[in-house]
């Protein structure tokens, strides 16, 4: 099952959420640390809409640096570029936690933190 579980973790971590949809457990917590904690699937889901909306709106570079599965826990460790219309850069490092319950994805935790390009590399 660990495979099946990195392949969902490392669509939501690229931003590929609808593609994971039905692999929400209907009371998932998704915390987002120092931001905001969703919970619920339809919570989830609406947030993840509003942020994939973002996405087509920047164009967005995510780099996987890290994936590791042990167990029902999948962590990954990556970047993310967001460009602008305006040619505006902004860096994030993040790390995501995912936790899996009977084939579904029932807890996610991200740290992301803003950083400078040269943080990112």
């Amino acid at each position: 099952m660990t495979d099946h579980n990195k392949k969902i973790a490392t669509a939501f971590s690229k931003g590929k959420f609808s593609s994971v949809y039905d692999k929400l457990a209907n009371n998932i917590e998704w915390n987002i640390v120092g931001e905001r904690l969703l919970k619920g699937k339809e919570e989830v889901i609406a947030y993840c809409e509003k942020t994939a909306q973002y996405f087509s709106e920047v164009s967005t570079d995510f780099q996987l640096k890290s994936i590791v599965a042990e167990g029902n826990h999948v962590m990954i460790n990556g970047t993310a570029e967001f460009i602008s219309k305006s040619n505006k850069s902004t860096y994030i490092s993040s790390c995501d936690v995912y936790s899996f319950e009977e084939n579904k994805l029932q807890e996610i935790t991200s740290y992301c933190i803003k950083t400078n390009k040269t943080e990112t590399q």
